[in-house]
């Protein structure tokens, strides 16, 4: 989710510039959806993508065949993948069969990983570690667009607003200020522990007049139901079940994201609301890491990101467990005020 949420501006410069142009978003089944209220594309072609396994897993071909009757009739002539993260192969692998002729990817010549270039016609040859947003741009610059104020972009329907501020209104309580609360992240190696919130969440309740809006999908269900019950009044919980346009303009409502580094902190820092993000990676790690802000951390908003403390080996990949709780508060509170 949060890489879709990176794309935004990328989306937005395509439709601003190219008025004339068929846009159709190819993403996973899980996003599709959601994306069909993005206002800048025309088509959604939905995929299902199996990571393991090569062309000859029976699986495998399945898919790809499904994909091939689907995306054939739309006539594609120009496939852009701005992503290039190495997890991106089993997309990447999609290109080939996509039928467009000309088709146009990022691709480290320095990194010693290929991540599928092959497959593309046109291989920009830009460092990894640059952030995956610079990417999209650099990728508009590169075919002679232009981009515009290097920012990401926001979109949800009139309905999705009204509920959105209807559920930013109902946790906020009459309190000063509403803090969202991103608990989920697409790995489980990448949640702060639920006990280091709820002491976050007493500590900035007992020093300013704060109320908190838990968010997450069904995997982090039961720790957001866990942090409302032992904070009543305080930290409200929506649910599971509300749609991802529901849940962007909740957060659009806030006065500042604290938690995972996740697809909810992309959404918030698209609506440029501050930013406190509890991160594993220890200072001096190696550009790439998984977490490492470089690349995906929060951008083009006031932002304060919560590391390991001083002395944690760079090496030691993700260890999120050590980031202590006094200081989130410390920049929580900074961010506050």
């Amino acid at each position: 989710m949060g890489d879709m949420v990176l794309t935004t501006g990328f989306l937005r410069e395509l439709r601003r510039q190219l008025p004339s142009a068929r846009i159709t978003l190819i993403c996973q089944t899980c996003w599709a959806d959601w994306m069909r209220t993005c206002p800048w594309v025309d088509h959604v072609l939905d995929v299902d993508v199996s990571a393991p396994g090569g062309l000859r897993d029976p699986k495998r071909l399945f898919e790809l065949l499904r994909f091939v009757k689907r995306v054939w009739p739309l006539d594609l002539e120009v496939l852009l993948q701005p992503g290039s993260l190495y997890e991106y192969v089993p997309s990447r692998a999609l290109a080939v069969f996509s039928g467009a002729p000309v088709r146009i990817c990022w691709e480290d010549p320095y990194s010693g990983v290929d991540t599928g270039g092959v497959l593309h016609t046109h291989s920009l040859p830009f460092p990894n570690d640059s952030h995956e947003t610079d990417k999209c741009f650099r990728m508009l610059e590169a075919m002679g667009l232009e981009s515009d104020g290097r920012r990401l972009a926001t979109w949800w329907t009139p309905e999705n607003a009204r509920r959105g501020e209807e559920i930013a209104r109902g946790a906020r309580n009459g309190r000063q200020k509403l803090v969202a609360l991103g608990l989920a992240a697409s790995e489980p190696r990448k949640r702060w522990p639920r006990q280091r919130y709820l002491d976050v969440v007493r500590d900035l309740a007992a020093r300013e007049d704060v109320a908190f809006l838990a968010l997450g999908g069904s995997d982090v269900a039961e720790t957001c139901s866990w942090l409302s019950e032992r904070a009543p009044g305080v930290v409200t919980y929506p649910g599971d079940r509300l749609q991802l346009g529901v849940v962007w303009a909740a957060l659009a409502q806030c006065d500042l994201y604290l938690g995972n580094d996740t697809g909810l902190m992309h959404m918030a820092a698209a609506t440029s609301i501050p930013i406190v993000v509890v991160i594993g990676v220890a200072d001096g790690a190696r550009p790439g890491t998984r977490g490492d802000t470089l690349q995906t951390g929060p951008y083009n908003t006031v932002s304060r990101i919560v590391r390991p403390p001083a002395g944690t080996p760079s090496d030691a990949e993700l260890a999120i467990a050590l980031v202590p709780a006094d200081a989130v508060v410390a920049a929580t509170l900074e961010l506050l005020s």
